[in-house]
């Protein structure tokens, strides 16, 4: 079941014909420009809380299908910034663009149905109910939300949520919840409710998935599947990560390429091996110990 789930891949056929009309080729050019355009771009990004500069005119680009990770010292801004591209804060100055076209402006729900999904570091489940009604509850725009469908259209009603149960299973049995699937979501161990987010932000199909620190709180065998998950949704689905997160160890061997925040603003980018050895990042990370170690 986990290969049938991120198998699912839309695929567009495209027929050559012996002609091709200049309005076609134009079409195929401005295609070829959105594949190359970054999926998730922030530009000039700035935020203040009183006098405290959190962001500082921070920008970098996430390329699409990739998985890339965010990284930093505590205080950096890099929860920050994941407030901002999501619509949670607005940014006090500066653009945040996805797939070319400007958030900074959008809510929350918003940003969401144009497929940009984040986790948190805490989870934040609803504890009191099912793991696959917490999946259920997520698809937007169901007719059962409207009090009158289920009146006139209870067949419309059944027939949406018959294909919402389908999905979610399909995602439980692929995160390898499903024999939790009817366990209150309070119940669930700290990596449970990991995967339990992420299969929420499968559920709405994402473009990209916000990651706020996986492995905090996941025991070794639980972070290796969500390890393991967020590799194949990349390379199966194409969806596109980005990823905060301390534990380098994962990081070096996950991401690429990682971008380093500090002081607000990003302070290094490219391969894991290149940002683990740039001394900008060590005197970041380590401050005055490595300037003694290197002196």
């Amino acid at each position: 079941m986990r290969g049938g789930y991120a198998g699912r891949i839309p695929v567009v056929e495209i027929q050559q014909e012996a002609s091709v009309t200049d309005s076609t080729a134009s079409s195929l050019s401005e295609t070829d420009v959105g594949q190359r355009r970054p999926l998730l771009e922030v530009r000039d990004l700035t935020k203040s809380f009183g006098g405290l500069r959190a962001v500082d005119h921070c920008s970098f680009q996430v390329e699409r299908g990739t998985i890339t990770g965010l990284i930093g010292p505590n205080g950096a801004g890099k929860t920050t910034v994941f407030n901002l591209m999501t619509g949670f804060i607005p940014p006090d100055s500066g653009r945040i663009l996805l797939d070319g076209q400007d958030i900074g402006h959008l809510r929350p729900d918003q940003i969401f149905a144009r497929g940009l999904c984040r986790t948190f570091q805490i989870p934040r489940e609803h504890g009191t109910m099912s793991v696959l009604e917490n999946l259920m509850l997520v698809p937007p725009g169901q007719s059962g939300e409207h009090w009158w469908n289920a009146l006139l259209r209870p067949g419309l009603v059944r027939a949406e949520e018959a294909r919402h149960l389908d999905k979610a299973r399909e995602v439980l049995e692929y995160l390898q919840l499903a024999h939790v699937q009817h366990e209150y979501a309070a119940n669930l161990s700290g990596g449970q409710k990991k995967l339990l987010e992420m299969g929420r932000m499968l559920m709405a199909d994402p473009q990209i998935i916000l990651l706020d620190e996986p492995a905090a709180g996941v025991n070794r065998t639980l972070l290796q599947s969500i390890v393991q998950n967020i590799q194949t949704l990349s390379r199966e689905r194409g969806i596109t990560f980005l990823l905060i997160e301390h534990d380098m160890n994962m990081v070096m061997s996950l991401c690429d390429p990682v971008i380093v925040m500090s002081e607000g603003r990003k302070l290094a980018e490219g391969a894991p091996d290149a940002v683990r050895n740039d001394p900008a990042v060590l005197e970041a990370y380590l401050g005055g110990q490595y300037a003694a170690a290197a002196g």
